[in-house]
């Protein structure tokens, strides 16, 4: 663990940070940032301006400086749906992109000057890496999963994201399935590659567990509208449960690209009065969202999901999950242990694995307390800003006796 004797000076950069009270963005980001402050640890995280934001304040012991990079009217390139995902999709913000990354690189610059950091944390090798490597200070880089995709667009994205994640100091990630895929997309940038998971604010999602569950049963999907996500298949799945004569109620709780598509395809279904269209609430009600819910379900498709922490989420409120294989989907469900998978892309499967926890009262309670006690210890505040900590202060330590 850290000295306590010695206060790191900490500086975080990303392009993602919540801008309001109970703002999803970049959550986790700020619980590691403001744990590690209230340990004593001097923090300070630079992230992007956004209309009606302050550019300048303190959060939580936090100094958090917004950059500005445009008239704020077109200042949307982050916390619009992913950088890495949504960004280059429109005209407007790829034209936005470019004043983003130059005015990025200058506030780190800048940054580095005033607060000369012991150390930076990067989170997501692109574009807050990217910067961090140019500084001279040694860095920390935390890979989310979205960044990890962009290393499959070709060898041009692998020798940049290579030239990044090899000069780190350390490099986490927050599932074991990021880490395998990270070393088979880069085989010569393996070293210090650790597994991070990111903290949830477990006992706010506890909380969530007095909640009274809804009648009918209600089946909660929560998250973005992305074809990734397989919120179609859910859909369709849900179609075969209103055959088979199953009572429930569907909420689909999120927005994006997707969504006029798939309100569609719930009318083609006749599915239109089961299902409640939500857009995004705040975090602080997300606990008595999965509270409510039987069955919180994350159907997403292939390799897409780093880790899926809407479903730690949900078991913490006391929902059983459904998910299937994608990614590091199966690091919080354990098939029959701690929730059910179905297969990949099958919806009739989905179906029949939503189907079994509605309808087996006693399976669901066995394995929603399964999977509440050990989401509980693995992803807590205290261990995840334990584990960073140690991290912080062997990199200050190596880079102070080099």
């Amino acid at each position: 663990m850290p000295s306590a004797a010695e206060r790191l000076r900490i500086l975080t950069i990303t392009h993602n940070y919540p801008r309001f009270a109970g703002d999803p963005a970049g959550a986790f980001v700020a619980r590691i940032a403001e744990g590690v402050a209230a340990q004593g640890h001097d923090v300070r995280v630079l992230a992007p301006h956004a209309p009606g934001l302050a550019v300048d304040e303190r959060i939580s012991g936090v100094v958090v400086r917004r950059f500005r990079y445009a008239p704020e009217r077109f200042e949307r390139v982050a916390y619009t749906g992913g950088l890495h995902q949504g960004a280059l999709r429109s005209p407007a913000l790829a034209v936005a992109l470019p004043a983003f990354l130059l005015a990025f690189e200058r506030e780190v610059r800048k940054a580095v000057k005033e607060f000369r950091p012991h150390l930076i944390h990067a989170h997501w090798w692109f574009p807050a890496g990217w910067f961090a490597r140019r500084t001279g200070r040694p860095y920390v880089i935390t890979c989310h999963g979205s960044d990890v995709r962009l290393l499959e667009r070709g060898n041009l994205v692998r020798r940049t994201a290579g030239s990044v994640l090899g000069r780190a100091a350390r490099v986490t990630v927050v599932s074991e399935f990021l880490a395998r895929d990270l070393r088979r997309l880069l085989p010569h940038a393996q070293g210090g590659i650790t597994v991070t998971p990111m903290p949830v604010a477990v006992d706010s999602f506890i909380a969530g567990g007095s909640a009274t569950k809804v009648i009918p049963p209600r089946i909660l999907y929560a998250g973005n509208l992305v074809s990734s996500k397989g919120v179609d298949l859910l859909l369709t799945a849900a179609a075969d449960l209103t055959r088979d004569g199953v009572d429930y109620q569907l909420k689909i709780l999120g927005q994006g690209p997707e969504e006029s598509s798939l309100r569609a395809l719930a009318h083609r279904l006749g599915m239109d009065s089961r299902i409640e269209w939500s857009p995004f609430v705040s975090q602080a009600r997300m606990p008595e969202e999965y509270g409510a819910s039987t069955i919180t379900v994350l159907p997403s498709r292939g390799q897409a999901e780093g880790l899926g922490l809407t479903l730690v989420e949900a078991l913490l409120a006391g929902s059983a999950v459904v998910g299937t294989p994608a990614g590091g989907i199966p690091e919080v469900i354990r098939h029959e242990e701690t929730g059910l998978l179905a297969r990949d892309g099958d919806a009739g499967d989905l179906a029949r694995q939503i189907k079994r926890l509605l309808t087996d009262g006693a399976l669901r309670a066995r394995l929603t307390r399964a999977g509440k006690e050990q989401v509980s210890r693995h992803y807590s505040p205290d261990s995840a800003v334990g584990r960073f900590l140690a991290i912080y202060d062997a990199v200050a330590h190596d880079y102070a006796n080099r």
